[in-house]
């Protein structure tokens, strides 16, 4: 029994770090399209959230 819990646990720790690598990697291609836009457009144009 103690065995199964400890098996879901990892289950979870495993769903989590996917999530997180998904989220980097979403990350990763929105801040180089940013970084490309940037370098097409004047820098008065760009605005600061």
């Amino acid at each position: 029994m103690e065995f199964a819990s400890c098996y879901d646990q990892g289950g979870i720790v495993l769903a989590f770090l996917n999530i997180t690598a998904v989220f980097t990697i979403l990350a990763a291609f929105a801040g180089a399209r940013l970084i490309a836009m940037s370098d097409r457009m004047p820098p008065e144009q760009i605005q600061t959230a």
